[in-house]
């Protein structure tokens, strides 16, 4: 009953951001709401969708979208984004989908790697990447949903990945072969290898591709990691390409996990995005396990015998090793094990966010507010009141040189006027005599 009732909140906890029209967005502008968003560690939704627009029925408009997990969230990270940004925050419902097709995402590599690189000199991406998935979105006719949470855990997977490259340990064939190795080289008269031959660590120079991924892996390390679930959708797979082609991508990228191909009218529950789910810890086993299972059951009831199949080729042992082969295909094709796709806060702004260009893509603006634009005509007033007291101040206090100069002029002119109208009358009295 409460489980219900939360979903049924869930549901209702949406918002809508407008950019506004005098709003200067910069890249990663939503950096700041993530990190209040992290301290939360609850689920929510982004969702960037094509929408019709309400006043003029041929045009649409893309607009931007964010569902809380409960109502006392919704009012406080929309008073946050109000602060933090200049946008406009409405309260919202679920907004109406016509998809026929989706896609689910996931990371190429281990999430380890990022899909942004941070420039080292400035310190961060000049040009804003949500201004081309805002217009991919526009031309495909698309929607792209992003759902995360907090994950303090994730640091792990990071921190293994940086010891395993960092780290060079020796197998274990090779530490159980050691000794058999000493007693040969002995017996042929050979020196004993050294200590650090044989040592379980050793050192070597670092790949500059593994010292590059190592840096930026630690720097991923330092931030706040977010968990999350992509989800592309548009009415053919073409469409959906041409967005996910214009995600980030740098040192690693964004692939297709998997393709439905259903009517998708409404959005999905709100739920944790997980990282390891049951097809990453139990169902990617079965393509080994159950092959293994099928050959054992067979073997113990005598109806397979490996030594067998080899003398004739039609037998009943070929057909278990083919059945089993077939197995193995058919469930490793079936449960891949997926590569969650875990961001930084600097790499989720990167998608969750707000465009720039807003003068320029078919957004859904907010209205400014009234004190604004009083503020900005008092602000105009003033400044052209200031520009006029100075014109005056500057005519007032011209130097007293200059004044003298101006009656000197006037006075010359006056006199040139005085003693060239007498002699033009004279020219005409004498032009008529003639």
């Amino acid at each position: 009953m409460d489980l219900a009732k939360r979903s049924s909140d869930a549901e209702g906890c949406w918002v809508e951001v407008r950019p506004l029209i005098t709003s200067e967005l910069e890249a990663a502008n939503f950096a700041p709401v993530l990190d209040a968003l992290y301290n939360f560690a609850k689920p929510y939704r982004f969702l960037m969708v094509n929408t019709k627009d309400r006043k003029v029925s041929e045009r649409q408009q893309v607009r931007f979208y964010l569902q809380f997990s409960d109502e006392p969230t919704r009012k406080q990270m929309s008073n946050i984004i109000q602060t933090l940004s200049d946008v406009e925050v409405v309260t919202a419902t679920s907004p109406e989908q016509h998809y026929t097709v989706s896609v689910d995402l996931e990371l190429a590599k281990n999430y380890a790697l990022p899909i942004v690189v941070v420039n080292g000199q400035q310190g961060k991406v000049q040009v804003n990447l949500i201004d081309r998935i805002v217009a991919s979105i526009a031309v495909a006719d698309a929607c792209i949903e992003i759902t995360s949470q907090a994950d303090p855990n994730a640091a792990l997977g990071v921190q293994k990945f940086v010891y395993e490259k960092v780290s060079r340990k020796t197998g274990l064939s090779k530490t159980g072969l050691d000794p058999f190795a000493d007693l040969i080289g002995a017996a042929v008269g050979k020196d004993p290898p050294s200590e650090v031959s044989r040592g379980k660590s050793v050192p070597y120079k670092m790949d500059p591709w593994v010292r590059e991924c190592v840096k930026n892996a630690e720097l991923k390390l330092a931030s706040n990691l977010f968990t999350c679930k992509i989800i592309i959708k548009a009415n053919s797979l073409g469409d959906i390409l041409a967005v996910k082609n214009a995600l980030p991508s740098a040192m690693n990228r964004f692939r297709v996990f998997k393709t439905e191909k259903k009517s998708h009218q409404q959005v999905s529950a709100l739920r944790r995005p997980s990282r390891y789910g049951l097809r990453n810890n139990v169902l990617c086993r079965l393509w080994w396990i159950v092959p293994l299972s099928i050959l054992l059951f067979a073997g113990g009831f005598g109806l397979f015998n490996p030594l067998m199949f080899i003398s004739s080729v039609f037998s009943v042992d070929l057909v278990f090793l083919v059945l089993a082969g077939f197995f193995a295909v058919g469930l490793f094709v079936a449960f891949r094990k997926r590569h969650p796709i875990v961001l930084s806060i600097y790499e989720l702004a990167q998608i969750v966010g707000l465009p720039s260009a807003v003068e320029k893509l078919p957004v859904a603006l907010g209205k400014v507010p009234i004190s604004r634009m009083q503020l900005d005509f008092e602000e105009g007033a003033q400044e052209g009141a200031e520009e006029s007291s100075e014109e005056e101040e500057s005519k007032s206090e011209k130097p007293s040189g200059t004044q003298e100069e101006e009656a000197d002029c006037s006075e010359l002119s006056q006199e040139i006027d005085e003693l060239t109208i007498p002699h033009l009358l004279a020219l005409e009295d004498e032009q008529t005599l003639v």
